[in-house]
């Protein structure tokens, strides 16, 4: 086996590519191919898993930035999503940076977190404070209980999205809206599409395609009934009735 054969060299060939494809990326135009974020997600009780964590892996993997799973109970106990995962925490949102980059609020059993009120008034300051503030699925509506899509024009999910008006927002129908520093998705899956536009706004659209090709992210729902329209009259009536006691604890009182 010669020299260029050799296992050895075939790695020190691969990490050279690697090495260069990280270089070009680097190079593109408006990319930042590293720097220092601080991305605090909340962790409440009954939070949607892929809530935070669609969004957790692309965020995550924008190089140099820091996740930080920010808890509203004690330091250190796992917070259980709605779907039975613990998730151990690596903060409180006490002891959270103070500024953080973006603020993201994840859905899920969103009237558990608006009653925390240690927790909303956490919300509210280090939303007052972040360069971003974001939310996916349900987690809108404690952005607005906190005070902070006044004005804006937001979204959340579709069974909740007329809410949004009694929290001072107005409502789109829209899988992203970004209005100013706010940018709110839709339901939960719409949480990878809102990870993907930060992504963009703090480091550049090709950094933001890159990873998007890298995680094959090209859904393909096998019913494509992923909206009331197309689910169609008889099976929206169903979900909306299913989801009647989510829509009741977060109405604005």
């Amino acid at each position: 086996m010669t020299d260029n054969q050799s296992p050895d060299a075939a790695a020190q060939r691969a990490r050279d590519r690697s090495s260069a494809a990280h270089d070009a990326l680097a190079a593109r135009p408006g990319v930042t191919f590293s720097a220092s974020e601080d991305i605090v997600i909340v962790l409440h009780p009954g939070f949607d898993t892929l809530d935070a964590v669609g969004p957790h892996y692309f965020l995550s993997s924008m190089i140099g930035a820091t996740v930080h799973l920010a808890t509203t109970g004690a330091a250190g106990e796992p917070v259980t999503s709605a779907g039975g995962l613990p998730l151990p925490p690596t903060t409180t949102l006490l002891d959270a940076p103070e500024k953080p980059t973006v603020l993201l609020v994840p859905g899920g059993d969103t009237g558990v977190l608006l009653a925390d009120k240690p927790a909303m008034a956490a919300i509210r300051r280090l939303g007052q404070a972040a360069g971003t503030v974001a939310s996916v699925c349900t987690g809108a509506i404690a952005l607005g209980a906190a005070g902070l899509l006044q004005g804006r024009r937001a979204t959340t999910h579709w069974s909740v999205r007329h809410l949004l008006a009694g929290y001072g927002a107005t409502p789109t129908d829209e899988r992203v809206t970004a209005d100013g520093n706010v940018l709110t998705a839709a339901g939960v899956t719409a949480g990878m599409d809102l990870a993907l536009a930060l992504v963009a706004r703090l480091r550049g659209d090709d950094y933001a395609r890159i990873l998007e090709l890298v995680a094959e992210y090209a859904p393909q729902p096998p019913f494509g009934t992923g909206t009331p329209e197309s689910a169609g009259p008889e099976l929206a009536a169903i979900a909306r009735d299913m989801l009647a006691t989510i829509e009741h604890d977060l109405r604005a009182r």
